[in-house]
C-alpha cells in the first residue's frame, strides 16, 4: 500500500544519512529524548543531522496550527516581533495584522520571534529544554506557503532544531566554509565581511551539499556556520526553529581568567593559543560557570589542548581560587547583559 511505502522510504532515508545510520534506533519521541540521545551527542556543535521522524505524534499534536493560534493574536504590541518575506526578500506590509491572517492566500512567508513567550505549548519544551542543555533556548515560527523560497541561503550565529510541525520543506545543506568553519557565535550583514553570512547559490560547492525534504514530525540539527536554504514545493509548511545559545564560550572563559588577574597575559596567549578558535568558539552550559573552587576551571582544563601547552596547563592547575573568582565575574557581566537588554516577549 502507499502507506507501507512511505513507512519504507522513511526508512531508508534514515540509513542513507549516516549521521542516523547506527543510533537511531530509539524511534520517534519528544525534543527531550531527541538532544539526550547518542545521536545528538554525537553530533552537537560538529556537524549537522537528519532524524526523519524524530518526535512522536504526543509531542507534535499540542503544536499543531500553533500558527493559527498565534497569528491571530497579531497587534501594534507583538508586531515587532513578526517578519514577512516574499521572493526571499524580507517587506513590512501596510496592514501587518491582516498580513498575518492572510499570508497563504497572499504568497507570503511569515516569521514569528520568540515563540517561547507566545504559545504555552511552545513554552513548555522551551524551558525544559533549557533546564536539560544548560542553554538559553530562543524559538522561532516560520509558516510558508506552497512554491515559495524561504530566507536566501546563510547561515546562523546559533545551533537550531528544526521541528516540522506541518507540511514539508525541502532545505539544501552545505558544509560550512571561510570563517563559518569556526562555529561563529556573530554575524555579518556586510558584504566582504569575514562572518558574513549570505551565500549566492550559484557559488556554493555542491559537492558539500545535500536536499533534505523535511515531513511532519522530523528534525533537523544544524551547528551553527552550517549553510541552509529552505523552500517549499506542493506543499504549505510551518516549522520551528529552536535557537540554542549561551551567555558564554570558552574564549570568555580565557578572558575571564585574564581580568580577573587568575592568569597573566603571556599564559593567557598561550592558552589561546593551544586551542583552536573552534574549540574557544565552543558554548559553555551553565552548569559550570558557578562560583566554586573547581567546577568552572576543571571543565576549561578539559578542552583539547595541544601537547605543547603541559606547563601552560600545569600553572593554570596551581591557581588558587580562579574558578570561583572568574565565575563570579562571568555571572556578574551576564546579570548586567540582561538587566541592560531584556529578551524579548510576545505581548498580547
Amino acid at each position: 500500500s502507499e502507506g507501507v511505502m512511505v513507512a519504507m522510504l522513511r526508512v531508508l532515508l534514515a540509513w542513507v544519512f549516516n549521521s542516523c545510520s547506527e543510533t537511531c534506533s530509539a524511534g520517534p519521541g519528544s525534543l527531550i529524548d531527541f538532544v539526550l540521545s547518542p545521536d545528538f551527542a554525537s553530533v552537537y556543535e560538529d556537524k549537522w543531522l537528519y532524524f526523519p521522524s524524530g518526535l512522536s505524534s504526543s509531542f507534535v499534536q499540542p503544536l499543531t496550527e500553533v500558527e493559527l493560534r498565534v497569528l491571530a493574536k497579531v497587534s501594534g504590541k507583538n508586531a515587532h516581533l513578526v517578519k514577512f518575506y516574499k521572493d526571499g526578500e524580507q517587506f513590512v506590509p501596510a496592514d501587518v495584522a491582516g498580513t498575518a491572517r492572510h499570508y497563504l492566500s497572499e504568497g507570503v512567508m511569515v516569521v514569528i520571534n520568540s515563540m517561547e513567550t507566545a504559545d504555552p505549548a511552545t513554552d513548555h519544551f522551551a524551558k525544559e529544554l533549557s533546564k536539560t542543555l544548560g542553554l538559553q533556548i530562543e524559538v522561532n515560527l516560520y509558516a510558508t506557503p506552497p512554491q515559495t523560497v524561504g530566507i536566501d541561503a546563510h547561515h546562523d550565529r546559533m545551533d537550531v532544531i528544526i521541528l516540522q510541525i506541518s507540511g514539508t520543506k525541502r532545505w539544501l545543506i552545505c558544509d560550512p566554509i571561510g570563517a563559518a568553519r569556526d562555529l561563529p557565535v556573530r554575524s555579518s550583514d556586510t558584504p566582504g565581511h569575514a562572518l558574513y553570512n549570505r551565500y549566492q547559490l550559484e557559488s556554493l560547492d555542491y559537492s558539500g551539499c545535500k536536499n533534505v525534504t523535511m515531513f511532519t514530525g522530523d528534525l533537523l540539527y544544524l551547528p551553527r556556520g552550517t549553510i541552509h536554504a529552505p523552500a517549499t514545493e506542493d506543499s504549505a509548511s510551518v516549522h520551528l526553529t529552536v535557537g540554542l545559545l549561551s551567555a558564554y564560550t570558552w574564549q570568555d572563559v580565557a578572558q575571564a581568567l585574564l581580568m580577573t588577574q587568575s592568569i597573566n597575559r603571556n599564559l593567557y596567549q598561550k592558552l589561546v593559543s593551544c586551542l583552536s578558535q573552534r574549540n574557544l568558539n565552543k558554548l559553555v552550559n551553565s552548569s559550570v560557570v558557578v562560583e566554586d573552587e573547581f567546577t568552572l576551571l576543571g571543565a576549561f582544563l578539559q578542552l583539547p589542548f595541544a601537547s605543547d601547552c603541559a606547563k601552560a596547563l600545569a600553572k593554570l592547575r596551581s591557581c588558587k581560587h580562579c574558578s570561583n573568582s572568574t565565575a563570579a565575574l562571568m555571572l556578574d557581566v551576564k546579570r548586567k547583559r540582561d538587566a541592560e537588554s531584556p529578551s524579548a516577549k510576545f505581548s498580547v
